[in-house]
């Protein structure tokens, strides 16, 4: 199986594709559409809910709700009722600030992003909370902080700053959650295009995609690229392995960022595609209640 056409369904913004293996479908949220989406893959539809401002990610918990990444902080998000409810505070002192891309580690932590409005070098950070909702900035001086993505089995942790187009690499303890002070960069894209959101595979290879450039990127572990997955859309923005064999890679892409002269020969831009890559990943990991 090529590249195919999952949901088209015309998002501004689609980004933060969440594989949950409880129901089977692939949440995802559209920022600055302000909706969250559920997306059955079995039976193509498509289930969405409108929270009334950016959202950067969508993370399904282990009490069954999901966390939303929202300006400010990180809130509780009730698909029966639609409702949000706040938990953790992370920037609302700067509201010039919004909450980007998020993962959970294997062990249910959460990772999550921020950056400006306004997109100035240097205003956003990583942080991590833990499921006792304790919060710590792992990472500063970030201009759009993306991802991370983790490859636990050589300590590795990936995160890509959008704004400078690079994507870095920590050493990380995931049983503590203690980041290194030292990073390297592991690809330089900033002559190529916008890297976004990543995942890592069964192998240890690291899956990017890369706005401006209408192509996902796989790197290996030595930083050389691999493969790509071409598609007929300049940006997409995120991936996660997802599937009942987890061997589907969904990637959704934006509208947002192409230009109006450019938007009618980009009908698809928006939608979300699927592929099978010959390797699978880890499911996505939801965030452990205490």
């Amino acid at each position: 199986m090529g590249l195919e056409l999952a949901l088209n369904v015309g998002a501004e913004h689609a980004e933060g594709p969440f594989w949950s293996t409880l129901d089977q479908r692939l949440w995802w949220v559209d920022i600055t559409g302000h909706r969250v989406h559920c997306f059955n893959p079995t039976s193509g539809e498509d289930q969405s809910w409108n929270v009334g401002t950016d959202v950067g990610a969508v993370i399904a918990t282990t009490r069954g709700d999901s966390l939303l990444a929202l300006p400010g902080g990180i809130v509780t998000f009730d698909a029966i009722t639609g409702s949000t409810d706040p938990l953790v505070d992370l920037e609302s002192d700067m509201p010039e600030n919004r909450g980007n891309d998020a993962t959970c580690d294997s062990t249910g932590r959460l990772w999550v992003g921020t950056m400006a409005y306004d997109r100035r070098p240097g205003h956003g950070a990583l942080y991590s909370v833990d499921r006792d909702l304790v919060v710590r900035r792992v990472v500063s001086g970030i201009t759009i902080a993306n991802g991370p993505a983790f490859d636990e089995a050589r300590g590795w942790m990936y995160v890509a700053d959008t704004g400078v187009g690079i994507v870095y690499r920590f050493g990380v303890d995931i049983s503590t959650g203690e980041v290194s002070d030292q990073s390297e960069v592991f690809a330089d894209l900033s002559n190529i295009g916008w890297p976004d959101g990543m995942t890592v595979d069964n192998d240890g290879f690291l899956w990017l995609a890369v706005g401006r450039d209408s192509a996902v990127h796989r790197y290996s572990p030595a930083g050389v690229l691999d493969g790509k997955i071409d598609l007929p859309v300049t940006n997409p923005t995120s991936v996660a392995f997802g599937g009942t064999d987890g061997l589907s890679l969904f990637i959704t892409t934006s509208l947002y960022d192409v230009a109006p002269c450019d938007r009618a020969s980009q009908p698809l831009a928006g939608s979300i595609f699927v592929d099978r890559p010959g390797v699978g990943g880890p499911p996505s990991t939801p965030f452990v209640c205490s």
